[in-house]
């Protein structure tokens, strides 16, 4: 398990403040489906009416999916930061998220999370456990 650093939410490093790493991101790089209709085919005219104004254009939601691992040198220390990482993400309004290799932000909330499941028993010298997170940008750009 590589060691990343610069994953933040909301400016907090997510390795240094709550012990989680991240594995890999799927989501960030898929190309934005459109919403709504793209043309209408009038029945009276060859070929189409196409939307492709600027104003015309809008984009669904996106998902990001993070798959993570959290790790921690004492039980109680990996309980702590799996709580208070719970909290920040179940808290409302929008969250940033900065990855490290973008220089942008997106704003993102926590739409899922998948199961925890231990890679280590509790009295292991490192405690780890993975888990899938899904985070939603609402307006994707």
């Amino acid at each position: 398990m590589a060691i990343q650093s610069g994953y933040l939410l909301d400016g907090n490093d997510l390795a240094s403040t709550y012990g989680v790493y991240i594995r890999k991101v799927d989501g960030i790089l898929d190309f934005l489906k459109r919403k709504g209709d793209t043309a209408y085919n009038w029945l009276d005219e060859d070929g189409e009416e196409h939307f492709t104004d600027a104003d015309d254009i809008h984009f669904e939601a996106r998902d990001i999916v993070l798959s993570c691992y959290i790790k921690a040198a004492a039980k109680a220390t990996f309980l702590t930061n799996l709580n208070s990482f719970k909290t920040v993400l179940k808290s409302s309004g929008l969250h940033t998220l900065k990855l490290p290799y973008f220089d942008t932000t997106f704003s993102v909330y926590f739409k899922a999370g998948g199961k925890l499941s231990m890679l280590t028993g509790w009295n292991s010298p490192v405690i780890v456990g993975q888990f899938l997170l899904t985070l939603r940008e609402p307006n994707p750009s």
